[in-house]
């Protein structure tokens, strides 16, 4: 029963969910031209398609309604596709549908309009003698750029270990596993000889079978070429793995190790730490973490600023004061989407890319805020206990940044006329006033100072 996804759209609502909306217009106009088809049967409803299809495309009487029940039915095939993706991977990478949706759901169910959401954009491109619609749509959903993004911050890279290790050359892995990795001699030979021998086969192999009209997904080597190659299946994932971390963090993705310098600690004094300097080491660490935070929220809104002024139509401006809107005055993204003339929620919130910010942020801080810390540590501990705190002392700021954004998160999801309130807001709005548009800083947040 899938006829009432022509006249039903999904699309996101101004507090970030995903809801159905009925097209009264639409489903009137299908129930009176259409009134053959429209008898609740699948085996009809392809027809039906099709008829649209012809309609919208010959630009016949009606155009636009049936090109808007496509956007309709197209909707469906995005949420479904989105659906699969939280199905499969949301648990273990910590994302949501609505998520995914706030990304690829921008149609607002217009007539017309200059505006060319995701959904038309998948009818434009579609070919009905290569894909059906729903396979269409679902393709171009799990490829969409702005998707993928939002996917590598969480730490998922969609490739197969046998795509990475096809595409990967061996001057590739050599830097990858000295310079990222920081591995061995032993351990970068092994694997360009590994990585070679696997190519060698897979990729001789895989040629055959595509000029033999073979499949175009890549597929686990099968026994035989796992002796040719004299490997086995762990090995060759293990190094895969090791490519795929390297490719979410030059993406700009979660995950990439941060290696800190080696400090010698035989070259520290001795000393004990009393009550009294313990005090001082952790105010030490709280303005650690405030100049740490104020210094790379600024270069993070630099970068952005610049990469949106360099648009066909520069958005650098009005990004500032969306983030000012948003983060010190309070205005919902739905709110700031309308005064901003950013036209929705989704375009507003792709323009804001909340996650990618606080992503951006802790990249740029974790490594700042460790050499801060250690030096500090300096002056107050023993060489036997320094030598245990950097053992752990990654761990123990990372946790401590994650807090921090998390709270920022949480904050996030109803912002406060009032003022920010969590630590990461704060700061946001003490820097980002020096950004700010000459005619919007009469709206700008006061200054806050820190109270923690």
């Amino acid at each position: 029963m899938t006829i009432f996804r022509y006249w039903q759209l999904i699309r996101m609502t101004s507090s970030g969910k995903y809801q159905t909306h009925v097209l009264t217009q639409v489903q009137e106009w299908i129930q009176q031209a259409f009134a053959g088809s429209v008898n609740y049967a699948d085996a009809h409803a392809s027809d039906l398609q099709e008829a649209l299809l012809d309609r919208w495309r010959s630009q016949a009487a009606q155009a636009d309604l049936a090109l808007l029940s496509l956007r309709c039915f197209v909707s469906h095939q995005i949420r479904d596709a989105c659906r699969r993706l939280t199905q499969k991977f949301g648990q273990d990478y910590g994302f949501t549908t609505p998520e995914l949706l706030a990304v690829v759901l921008d149609d607002d169910g217009l007539l017309s309009s200059a505006y060319r959401p995701f959904t038309q954009q998948i009818l434009e491109s579609y070919d009905p003698t290569k894909a059906a619609l729903s396979t269409w749509s679902s393709r171009l959903t799990c490829n969409h750029p702005e998707l993928n993004q939002l996917l590598l911050e969480k730490g998922l890279y969609r490739a197969s270990p046998w795509a990475i290790l096809n595409d990967t050359s061996l001057e590739q892995v050599e830097k990858i596993l000295r310079t990222f990795h920081l591995c061995s001699e032993y351990e970068v030979e092994t694997a360009i000889a590994l990585l070679g021998q696997y190519q060698r086969v897979y990729c001789r192999d895989r040629i055959r079978q595509r000029q033999a009209g073979g499949p175009r997904r890549c597929h686990p080597p099968t026994p035989e070429q796992l002796q040719e190659m004299n490997t086995t299946i762990e090995q060759l994932k293990q190094l895969a793995d090791q490519l795929r971390q390297y490719r979410i963090h030059v993406r700009g993705g979660s995950g990439g190790p941060y290696q800190p310098e080696a400090l010698d600690w035989e070259q520290v004094p001795d000393s004990t730490p009393v009550p009294d300097e313990q005090e001082e080491f952790l105010e030490a660490f709280r303005q650690a973490v405030k100049q740490g935070l104020e210094g790379a929220i600024a270069q993070v809104i630099a970068v952005n600023i610049r990469r949106l002024s360099q648009k066909k139509t520069p958005q650098d401006d009005v990004y500032v004061k969306g983030l000012n809107r948003f983060y010190c005055l309070g205005q919902t993204i739905g709110a700031l989407a309308t005064e901003l003339g950013l036209g929705n929620f989704a375009r507003a919130r792709r323009l804001l890319d909340l996650q990618r910010l606080r992503a951006d942020v802790r990249h740029r801080l974790l490594p700042t805020l460790y050499e801060r810390v250690r030096q500090e540590a300096i002056s107050y501990s023993s060489p036997e206990q320094l030598h245990r705190l950097d053992q752990t002392l990654e761990a123990i700021l990372a946790e401590r940044i994650d807090d921090l954004i998390a709270e920022d998160a949480a904050a996030a999801q109803s912002p406060n006329p009032s003022g920010p309130t969590s630590l990461f807001a704060q700061q946001l709005c003490v820097t980002i006033h020096r950004f700010m548009p000459v005619s919007e800083q009469d709206h700008d947040f006061p200054y806050l100072p820190f109270t923690r």
